[in-house]
């Protein structure tokens, strides 16, 4: 399965890409509340947030047990102590993907950097 990331879902909401519908029809994909509530953040009006959740509802939702809190704590001061300044959702869906064993599917950079220091997480490579 392969978790992904709020900017993966803000690309194809904004582009509606066809090639990004094809590789969530065909792929295995789940979110996390993170993303989730990240989407929803975006909403500007009822009408907006009923489509957004629609579309959201799409997805199998994975979940962060109490028992995670612990492990995102450890990996946020990991990443302070090798230098990195990582925003506290990233860090949080990072951990979900490598607690749950998941591939991540993003396109925001900053999981570019967490990975050498946190080396259980896997990107997802996008095709071409």
């Amino acid at each position: 399965m392969i978790l992904v990331d709020t900017s993966v879902l803000i690309a194809y909401l904004r582009t509606a890409d066809s090639k990004l519908l094809s590789l969530f029809r065909s792929r295995p994909v789940a979110i996390c509340g993170v993303t989730r509530a990240e989407i929803l953040h975006g909403a500007r009006s009822p009408a907006e947030r009923a489509n957004l959740l629609t579309f959201l509802n799409a997805f199998q939702l994975v979940p962060i047990p109490e028992p995670l809190w612990d492990v995102i704590g450890d990996n946020l001061a990991t990443l302070r102590s090798a230098g990195f300044t990582i925003p506290f959702q990233d860090v949080i869906i990072a951990t979900v993907a490598i607690e749950h064993d998941l591939e991540l599917w993003t396109r925001d950079q900053q999981f570019t950097m967490i990975q050498p220091v946190l080396s259980r997480l896997r990107l997802f490579v996008e095709p071409p």
